[in-house]
C-alpha cells in the first residue's frame, strides 16, 4: 500500500490480500461516491448499479442477472460465432487487419448493440468515440468532438426507450423497461444509465482482453501451438489471459469509517485505488505470476473485481474472448503482429488495451457472401 497527494490524495493499494479484503466489504467501502480517480467529471451521471451500495445496489443488480446469466449468454452463441466470422470475412483476402479496430472493437461492439436492441450495422457510431475516450489523452484534437458523439449516443438510448416503451420487443431494454425496483417501475433515466453501463462495460474492456489474448500468443509461439493442438486448453487459457494482462486495471472505492487495512490507518473519506492487475501477480498468491500458463489451476484472478460488484458481464466476456481466440486461431492461424506499427494507448485508466494493432497473415477465402455483411 502507498499514498499519494494527486488528484486530493488517496491509497494505492498493490496487494491481493488487501484489495479483496476492500473490495469485498460493501460497508465500510463505498463504490457509489465514485469508482474512478479522479472521479468523473460530470457527477450527474452515476452508472447504475455500479456506483450504487446497498441496499439499491442489489435491487439493480437482480433485474440485471438474467439478461447476463450463463443461461442468457449461451442462447447468444450463435449471434457471436456469427459476428466473430463476418468480422474476419472483411479482411482474411487481404492477407492483413487491424485487430484492434477490424475484430477486437466490432465483436463486442455488435454483440452488445444486438443484446440491446439497438441497430448493429451502427456499431461504428458507437465504438469509435467511446475507443478514442478511453485510449486518448483529453488535449488530443482526435478527441475534440468525442463529448458531442457520446452525448449522441445517450439521445439514441433515450429514443429507443421511448419506442419500446410504445412497442416492445424482445431485447433488453424492452426487458428493463418492464422491471421494477422497490415496488416501482424503473424510470427511463435508470434505463439509460443501465444501458450505457452495460455498453462501457462491454465495449472496451471485452476488445482489450482479446488484442492483449494476441499479443501473447504472439510472443509465446508454444502456446499458440497448444492452443491450436488442444482447443480443450482455450477455458483456463482465457483466464490466464485475464490474469496475466488485466484489460481493467483498477477501480476506486471511498472509505465509510475509520479502520485499519494492511496496518495503514485509513480515515472516513478516504480513496482507494483497487489495482486489479498487480494483485494479479502477487507472488503470495500466484507462483510465478509473470509467466503465461495456460493450465494454471487455481486461478482465483481478480480482473473482474470481487464480491458482491463482481462484474456482470464476465459471462459475456469470456464467451466473447473464447470465440473470437478461436476464430482467429482456425482461420489466421500463422498471424504476426506488427508491434513496432502498433499504436498504444496514450492514457492508461480503467480500460488497459492497444488503440492499434496492425497483423499480417496468409489470406485466405471468406466464410460468408460479400452481401452478407454485417457491417
Amino acid at each position: 500500500m502507498a499514498y499519494t497527494e494527486n488528484y486530493g490524495g488517496f491509497w494505492i493499494l498493490s496487494g491481493y490480500t488487501e484489495i479483496k479484503e476492500v473490495a469485498g466489504d460493501d460497508i465500510r467501502f463505498s463504490s457509489a461516491q465514485g469508482l474512478t480517480i479522479p472521479d468523473k467529471a460530470n457527477r450527474g451521471q452515476r452508472s447504475i448499479p455500479a456506483e450504487m451500495d446497498p441496499p439499491d445496489f442489489l435491487a439493480f443488480r437482480r433485474i440485471l442477472h438474467p439478461m447476463l446469466s450463463p443461461s442468457a449468454v449461451e442462447r447468444l452463441t450463435p449471434v457471436i460465432e456469427r459476428f466473430a466470422h463476418a468480422a474476419i470475412d472483411e479482411f482474411i483476402e487481404s492477407g492483413e487487419c487491424d485487430f484492434v479496430h477490424d475484430l477486437a472493437d466490432p465483436l463486442p461492439a455488435m454483440t452488445t448493440l444486438y443484446k440491446l436492441g439497438l441497430p448493429v450495422e451502427r456499431w461504428k457510431e458507437f465504438s469509435e468515440p467511446l475507443h478514442r475516450a478511453v485510449f486518448l489523452r483529453q488535449d488530443n484534437p482526435e478527441r475534440a468532438d468525442v463529448v458531442e458523439h457520446l452525448r449522441a449516443i445517450g439521445e439514441v438510448l433515450y429514443e429507443t426507450i421511448a419506442a419500446r416503451r410504445e412497442s416492445p420487443r424482445d431485447d433488453m431494454i424492452s426487458y428493463l423497461l418492464g422491471c421494477s425496483v422497490d415496488g416501482r417501475p424503473v424510470t427511463d433515466d435508470e434505463v439509460k444509465e443501465m444501458a450505457y453501463l452495460v455498453i462501457q462495460g462491454g465495449f472496451d474492456t471485452t476488445g482489450s482482453a482479446i488484442s492483449n489474448a494476441l499479443i501473447q500468443l504472439h510472443h509465446d509461439r508454444g502456446a499458440r501451438r497448444r492452443l491450436i493442438d488442444d482447443p480443450g486448453l482455450m477455458t483456463s487459457a482465457i483466464e490466464e489471459f485475464l490474469r496475466l494482462e488485466a484489460p481493467q486495471l483498477a477501480l476506486a472505492r471511498t472509505a465509510n469509517v475509520d479502520c485499519e487495512i494492511g496496518g495503514h490507518q485509513i480515515s472516513a473519506g478516504d480513496k482507494l485505488l483497487l489495482v486489479w492487475a498487480s494483485g494479479n501477480r502477487d507472488a503470495d498468491v500466484f507462483d510465478n505470476p509473470d509467466e503465461l500458463q495456460l493450465d494454471r489451476f487455481p486461478n482465483r484472478h481478480m480482473t473482474f473485481g470481487l464480491g458482491a460488484h463482481r462484474c456482470l458481464g464476465s459471462n459475456l466476456a469470456r464467451r466473447q474472448i473464447e470465440i473470437a481466440l478461436q476464430a482467429v486461431l482456425q482461420r489466421l492461424p500463422d498471424y504476426e503482429i506488427d508491434l513496432d506499427a502498433a499504436t498504444r494507448p496514450q492514457t492508461v485508466g480503467i480500460a488497459y488495451g492497444m488503440y492499434a494493432l496492425p497483423a499480417r497473415f496468409t489470406p485466405a477465402p471468406r466464410w460468408y457472401r460479400q452481401t452478407e455483411s454485417l457491417r
